[in-house]
């Protein structure tokens, strides 16, 4: 569900905008968060081990997708206190500053 122009401050919202913007160009600074997540997840033992029942590639990158925009999507609600998409950009705001998640060329 790609939402422009509108301003939202719940995890449901953005989870739902970090899969769309997924497709996009990541902000240095979640290209940062997304390294460090992708090591805990490959740490995570139970993770792995139930990730190792699954037969099915498709559900196993469809799993790990999902665990990895999850902790995304939390360690960015941690950080900000709202989100905006504005002009095919994703941007966090916190104490009235907007920093830039991702972006997205449409065309």
């Amino acid at each position: 569900m790609y939402i422009q122009n509108q301003k939202f401050s719940d995890e449901e919202t953005l989870l739902e905008q970090l899969f769309d913007f997924g497709l996009g160009e990541p902000s240095p600074q979640v290209k940062e968060l997304m390294a460090a997540i992708d090591i805990t997840v490959l740490n995570n033992a139970d993770f792995q081990a139930y990730k190792a029942t699954l037969s099915d590639e498709e559900e196993i990158m469809e799993l790990d997708d999902d665990e990895r925009r999850i902790a995304l999507g939390e360690q960015l609600m941690a950080r900000y206190q709202s989100f905006v998409v504005e002009k095919n950009q994703l941007f966090g705001i916190k104490d009235n500053d907007q920093v830039l998640l991702y972006s997205m060329d449409l065309f």
